[in-house]
């Protein structure tokens, strides 16, 4: 079989094609952004597997075109745009375009496909939004998404429901949690930072990080790895029971939880609490909101994360001391 995945060349989904192309399978990246060294670096000779198309998910000709030219029978649909509030106020079409518009051309190419058997969706957390009054979130929480990115990753979610029910079309959508971990860096989707790697910009350039609370906010932080693996296995299972997942480690770590990890992977780096105004990195200082929930992805697919924080915290550092912080 051939997966067709866009948006293949950046952070979480180049992890999702290196795991495909290491158990043998043929993986068409599909992503406006070329492969760079840390690409080529990361996929090592599983790269062998990867035929690597220069497209646009606006561009449905060619989502068409490359789809039966490789005889596709799976999808993984990852490209998308993640604006900061600056990119969303300049170019608010395009992030629709991309990430609302070309869902629904990649669901349209999907049912087209003679011999198609499964598409998965990748969304976000995001979905959810902000300001929720419940103890614990899960995929039946209502979404209260107010920004551009939050409101297409939830309403591509609920075309992908609906082209399963009007065309018996075997998709399911992959809701991600807080990343954390090696590849994240500037591609044409994604110029912000997680709050993670922001720190380690100062931490890595010799700088003492001052943070104004080891409180929030709070985040469900999750491996790149074993999002992979969850994205994985739902591209391995055929129709899955539910529409929606989330692929979360289930539980909220504060500020302070992940610098004490940061420094014992890397005992040199320095952090201290300061007033707001001498931090060189404002952070919320909020208490911990809602817990994101896994227990829908444990039932169906037995999935659980398999990094320790301690060992995922170690990778991510060693490879911020190889390649910088981006």
């Amino acid at each position: 079989m051939t997966t067709l995945l866009t948006g293949a060349n950046g952070w979480v989904p180049s992890y999702i094609m290196r795991r495909l192309a290491r158990r043998g399978e043929r993986v068409i990246s599909y992503d406006v952004m070329s492969p760079d060294d840390m690409l080529r670096d990361l996929l090592g000779d599983a790269i062998e597997q990867v035929t690597f198309v220069h497209g646009d998910v606006t561009d449905i000709d060619l989502l068409h075109d490359t789809a039966r030219e490789h005889a596709v029978t799976h999808i993984i649909h990852a490209a998308a745009i993640t604006p900061r509030v600056e990119r969303e106020r300049a170019e608010p079409k395009r992030v629709i375009d991309v990430n609302l518009g070309g869902t629904i051309n990649v669901l349209e190419v999907a049912r087209s496909l003679e011999g198609f058997e499964r598409m998965v969706y990748i969304g976000s957390g995001a979905a959810w939004g902000r300001g929720h009054d419940v103890d614990v979130l899960d995929e039946a929480s209502p979404s209260r998404a107010s920004n551009l990115y939050g409101i297409t990753k939830h309403t591509s979610e609920r075309f992908c429901l609906r082209y399963r029910e009007l065309f018996d079309l075997d998709v399911v959508s992959m809701r991600p949690a807080n990343v954390y971990g090696p590849m994240e860096r500037i591609t044409p989707g994604y110029v912000g930072a997680t709050e993670l790697r922001e720190m380690l910009r100062i931490l890595a350039a010799g700088d003492e990080l001052r943070v104004n609370s080891l409180e929030g906010p709070y985040a469900d932080w999750t491996f790149v790895e074993d999002i992979a693996e969850g994205v994985e296995r739902a591209w391995a299972r055929p129709r899955l029971p539910h529409g929606v997942y989330t692929i979360t480690c289930g539980r909220l770590y504060s500020i302070g939880e992940m610098l004490a990890a940061f420094k014992r992977a890397w005992p040199e780096i320095e952090y201290r609490v300061v007033p707001e105004f001498e931090a060189n990195y404002v952070v919320s200082g909020d208490s911990p909101g809602p817990r994101p929930s896994n227990a829908r992805i444990q039932a169906d697919f037995g999935w659980v994360p398999s990094t320790p924080l301690d060992d995922g915290v170690a990778l991510y550092l060693d490879w911020i001391r190889r390649n910088g912080a981006q």
